[in-house]
């Protein structure tokens, strides 16, 4: 197996606004866990600099990283117009001199307008030393698709020798806008850590090229689990895991010769034996994993990578999922029948690999939800999935109880998008016993319900911040917790990653990722039963 060298292009030290002190905000804390998931090298901004001075940020980070070869300073820069930092062709001077590899402009968070009046001066600079840009439309508070793409597109035009890397909270619903600006900007590329979502690696390589992807973790803010396991188990070559890994990143900070990056590194023991497959890329295929939440469809308002569904079972395998719970994509938008059908076809195609959900939508009715309801039932669905939360449906409607009542009625899993609060959640438990309740997302809402009840679990989707799994592990005990990949919407790996990662038991990481959700499909008597599965495996 190649030898990868992994540089994460996004991390920062200091206090964060939203995060308790025992995330890693310290240089020697950071580099310990840069040991624990096999990272080598990473570029650093201060916290400072990226919320609230970037001045003082940018000198912080200097003195942080002083005595941590490993670890890479970067600055964040403003528009020249306000006068706060030196003039352009002065601060390229100071980062070449000062050892920083990159400049980010954290444009929503600044006020930075990306017009050419207020930054153009500041890019003809950077672009004459080649220095790496990241544009970051994150903000102190997360939220998705913020990016300007129109400025990016116009910057990368305006500057073609500038490498500009696209980063923000989360690319999701204007994909499509990131790959015509990728399309138009042979200069641009984004940073992977936006890209949570299935075989967008592979779509990416294949229709741009591996080397308009950079590999990154947002740690502290994050765990790099997620986007490790998203990039290794990827379904590309050595060669283009490497470049996305570290090798485009090193090359383009190479600009500055005043860069040395790290030789080899002495990681830390693996805490256990799935923690060391994922760290070294070792094949889970012989596993036995089981998922509490996946989607099929082909197509929805944001764009997903179309794979036959031969392609959903081969993805399966790679990652040792040997049953996983679907519903529609389509079914939480205008047609719930069409999208059923869709998830009764793969159900039937493949039997033992799939139990199906029954998707309805109570603003049609209760009528037209039942009988709905009643036909998944005849085509051998055995579960039940809501998603009023993209329904104008509200959380605790009249029509929520039917639809349990059907779950109890007939022993069924039902999953819901969100519950809603722990009250309704509670009511819905203890006049309910017979149905068994899945939470649709990773929440910590139902801390104390969790103990009173015992047909309530909570599935793992995803567990994106530093340190969840442990968090939830300590919140709900490991025996109410399912993994929930969200397939075909986040890639398996990224789900996986936390829980392979996670300093917890191996014991408990295998209630979560599959003993529970089995001991449950026995209960309530689900199929594909267990020996259905082992039978695939042994094929």
């Amino acid at each position: 197996m190649a030898q990868i060298r992994y540089f994460d292009a996004g991390c920062s030290l200091g206090r964060h606004l939203l995060l308790p002190d025992d995330h890693p905000q310290t240089a020697e804390r950071l580099v310990a866990e840069m040991n624990h998931f096999g990272i080598h090298d990473a570029l650093v901004i201060d916290t400072l600099a990226n919320t609230t001075d970037p001045m003082a940020g940018n000198v912080r980070i200097l003195e942080r990283t002083a005595d941590h070869p490993r670890l890479h300073p970067a600055w964040v820069g403003l528009g020249t117009p306000s006068h706060e930092m030196p003039p352009p062709a002065e601060l390229v001077s100071h980062m070449r001199e000062s050892g920083v590899g990159a400049l980010f402009l954290f444009y929503q968070q600044f006020d930075t307008r990306l017009e050419p009046w207020a930054v153009d001066d500041l890019l003809a600079e950077l672009q004459k030393a080649r220095v790496p840009l990241f544009l970051s439309a994150k903000g102190a508070l997360n939220q998705s698709g913020k990016t300007d793409w129109n400025n990016v597109v116009r910057i990368c035009g305006q500057f073609p020798e500038l490498p500009v890397i696209v980063t923000e909270y989360r690319i999701y619903g204007d994909q499509r806008a990131l790959y015509g600006a990728l399309a138009a900007s042979p200069n641009l590329k984004v940073d992977l850590s936006a890209l949570w979502l299935h075989k967008r690696i592979e779509f990416i390589c294949c229709t741009f090229g591996a080397d308009r992807l950079v590999w990154a973790s947002q740690m502290p803010e994050r765990t790099p689990a997620s986007p490790l396991m998203q990039l290794n188990y990827s379904d590309i070559s050595d060669h283009e895991l490497a470049l996305i890994a570290g090798d485009t990143m090193r090359n383009l900070l190479s600009w500055n010769p005043h860069i040395r990056f790290a030789g080899d590194v002495e990681f830390s023991q693996p805490v256990d034996a799935l923690h060391k497959a994922a760290r070294e890329r070792v094949s889970l295929r012989n596993e036995e994993f089981y998922d509490c939440h996946g989607h099929i469809g082909w197509c929805s308002n944001r764009h997903v990578v179309h794979d036959e569904p031969g392609d959903i079972i081969a993805e399966m395998d790679k990652f040792g999922i040997r049953a996983c719970c679907v519903f529609s994509f389509a079914g939480a938008m205008p047609d719930e029948e069409f999208g059923n059908n869709r998830a009764v076809e793969m159900r039937r195609a493949y039997p033992d690999r799939f139990i199906g959900f029954t998707l309805v939508n109570p603003a049609h009715g209760e009528d037209a939800m039942l009988a709905e309801l009643h036909r998944g039932l005849e085509l051998g669905m055995q579960g039940v999935k809501l998603a009023v939360s993209f329904q104008g449906y509200p959380l605790d409607g009249p029509l929520i109880d039917v639809v349990c009542r059907f779950a109890h009625d007939h022993r069924q899993f039902i999953l819901n998008h969100a519950w809603g609060p722990e009250e309704h959640m509670h009511r819905l438990c203890m006049t309910y016993p017979d149905a068994c309740f899945f939470t649709g997302h990773a929440t910590t809402a139902y801390g104390e319900l969790a103990r009173e009840v015992d047909n309530l679990y909570i599935c793992t989707c995803p567990l994106l911040g530093w340190g969840r799994t442990e968090q939830f592990v300590e919140l709900y005990g490991a025996d109410r917790i399912l993994f929930g990949s969200d397939l075909m919407d986040l890639p398996i790996a990224w789900g996986l990653g936390p829980i392979l990662y996670a300093r917890i038991p191996e014991a408990d990481k295998r209630l979560i990722l599959g003993e529970n959700l089995l001991r449950l499909m026995d209960r309530y008597d689900i199929h594909p039963p267990r020996s259905s599965a082992a039978i695939h495996r042994q094929k």
